[in-house]
C-alpha cells in the first residue's frame, strides 16, 4: 500500500470573492422581494469594473 504525502489539493469551487457576492445578493434578494439573479445583476451592475479589479488585488492589514 502506498501513501501519499503533500499538500492537500485545492478545491475547484468559486473564489471568495464571488461567493462574498452571491451570499450578499441572497440577503438583498429576501429582503427587497427579488429573485438571486435580479440581486446579482444589480450588485454586479453598481460596482464599475476597475473598482471591480482593484478588491481583486486589494491587500489588507
Amino acid at each position: 500500500m502506498i501513501l501519499f504525502v503533500g499538500k492537500k489539493a485545492k478545491r475547484a469551487g468559486e473564489s471568495p470573492i464571488n461567493r462574498e457576492r452571491e451570499i450578499e445578493a441572497e440577503y438583498y434578494a429576501r429582503k427587497c422581494g427579488l429573485t438571486r439573479d435580479e440581486a446579482l445583476k444589480i450588485i454586479k451592475d453598481a460596482r464599475p469594473a476597475k473598482q471591480r479589479a482593484s478588491l481583486v488585488g486589494a491587500k489588507t492589514r
